[in-house]
């Protein structure tokens, strides 16, 4: 690996080789041979009059699996295409827009945005990097703990990577690793995966689960709550994954403190809090405790999140920069409110049930199987996301789940339930956007990014999989 120079400036990422048969321009340009394919002659199961709903289905989910453009211009060519073409009524396209998930996603970041201006997000992390600077295997656990601990304050996992990036790279710089080190990729990599894998398990921490409630709550009835939902996964998804990854990182990108720096004093502790911190401090701590108490006063985690938004926007509190609105990312409210849609649209026309009609005899699920059955729905659902990147997941599945129950005999909630196991997984960087821009802003290699994550993924499915189906049967998911 070639070395770099160590300077006072982010080193410049490397970008990996544009030709088209890299495989984002292969998916998009077999998407489109197949929607050509859908329209010139439909296969015979389609429903009636739903060819195009199919082809713009294939177009879509290969923009967004691609990468050829951004999730949120895939989007709005969903939107107009499926609006000129009248595939399926405005309240379904945009269904979205009025959608639980979409505001989560707003309030978060808002709340980013936050706790950006005041410096709050810095104090945490740099307070925590900070504990641990005289050992590599306590730096590179420090970095998990730290993403664990920002899953649970902030609602959305690109705000938290923006933030805590930059943080990783500086302890980096402290302790001495050059751009190139193998150190300063694993305390990258630690904020960066530990943030993400773990918000899995944290309903309102990421976009894959505000899709996923969303579209349980609309399409079956079903309300689930914030500790009932952690309670479901934290303990495995949550903590094993973290205590796994970070043996992974030790085993994978091992690495050591220089002399100098292992005996290095404590950086000095920061100064007391400014008014503006402690007050959003405040606001963050009142919301984690609505998310907790759900169950007692039945405000969805959206709400609460929206309602500490809508606080924090108050010119008075001086919370936000000046001008809020022109400082927020708008691609991920597009990029979710494109899934919800093309999910409503999806299931009002019957391409799901009619796809999986043909591919249920396909699948070895059977009502007694229940190991197998498991295993098929997550893995299924993991390989699923290569297509539709991790929100389209739920989106696509969550019609199916009544035809899945009936094939195995399960009860609703407990396929509902697998669906969440599978898309926690991810096979390619390209299916977690927060993970892509992770690892562009944090300089690590897009062939160390790559195999890191598939890497991560194998051993994850081999161990962590068996023993999240043995602890939600434990619990009670399977009804057996």
């Amino acid at each position: 690996m070639r070395a770099h120079r160590l300077s006072g400036r982010t080193p410049a990422i490397p970008k990996p080789h544009r030709g088209w048969l890299r495989p984002g321009p292969l998916v998009a340009v077999l998407a489109a041979l197949a929607a050509a394919a859908v329209l010139l002659a439909p296969p015979v199961w389609l429903p009636d009059g739903t060819a195009a709903t199919a082809a713009l289905m294939l177009v879509t989910i290969g923009l967004w699996a691609s990468g050829i453009v951004s999730e949120a211009l895939a989007s709005l060519l969903f939107f107009l295409a499926a609006m000129l073409f009248a595939v399926a009524p405005a309240e379904a396209v945009f269904a979205g827009f009025g959608a639980s998930a979409f505001w989560l996603i707003f309030a978060g970041l808002v709340l980013s945005l936050a706790i950006r201006h005041t410096g709050l997000g810095e104090r945490i992390a740099g307070g925590l990097l900070t504990r641990a600077p005289r050992s590599y295997p306590l730096l590179v656990t420090a970095s998990v703990v730290v993403g664990t601990v920002f899953a649970f304050l902030m609602p959305g996992s690109m705000g938290r990577i923006v933030l805590l990036v930059p943080i990783a790279l500086a302890v980096a710089d402290r302790a001495g690793f050059a751009a190139a080190a193998r150190g300063r990729f694993a305390l990258v990599l630690g904020v960066v995966f530990g943030t993400h894998l773990t918000s899995f398990a944290i309903l309102p921490a990421n976009v894959p689960n505000v899709v996923w409630a969303s579209a349980v709550e609309a399409q079956h009835g079903f309300q689930v709550g914030y500790l009932e939902y952690l309670w479901w996964h934290f303990p495995v998804l949550g903590l094993l994954r973290a205590a796994l990854l970070v043996a992974l990182l030790l085993w994978w990108l091992p690495d050591r403190l220089s002399d100098d720096q292992a005996h290095d004093t404590p950086a000095t502790p920061p100064g007391e809090a400014a008014a503006g911190e402690r007050q959003l401090a405040a606001v963050l701590l009142a919301a984690l405790a609505l998310w907790a108490t759900d169950f007692a006063h039945g405000i969805a985690p959206a709400w609460v999140a929206l309602a500490a938004a809508c606080y924090c926007l108050l010119p008075p509190t001086r919370l936000t920069p000046e001008r809020p609105y022109a400082a927020l990312d708008v691609g991920p409210l597009l990029f979710v409110a494109g899934v919800l849609g093309l999910g409503e649209t999806l299931a009002r026309s019957g391409l799901g049930e009619a796809a999986f009609a043909q591919l249920l005899p396909l699948l070895p699920l059977s009502p007694g199987a229940d190991t197998l059955n498991f295993g098929v729905l997550g893995l299924g659902s993991a390989l699923l996301g290569v297509f539709t990147t991790l929100p389209g997941v739920p989106a696509v599945a969550s019609p199916l789940a009544p035809a899945i129950a009936g094939a195995t005999g399960w009860p609703l909630e407990a396929v509902l339930v697998t669906l969440t196991v599978g898309y926690a997984t991810f096979l390619l960087p390209y299916q977690a956007p927060p993970i892509l821009v992770g690892g562009r802003l944090g300089g690590v290699p897009w062939g160390v990014l790559t195999r890191f994550t598939l890497g991560y993924a194998a051993v994850s499915t081999l161990l962590v999989f068996p023993l999240q189906y043995l602890w939600l049967h434990l619990v009670g998911v399977y009804g057996f």
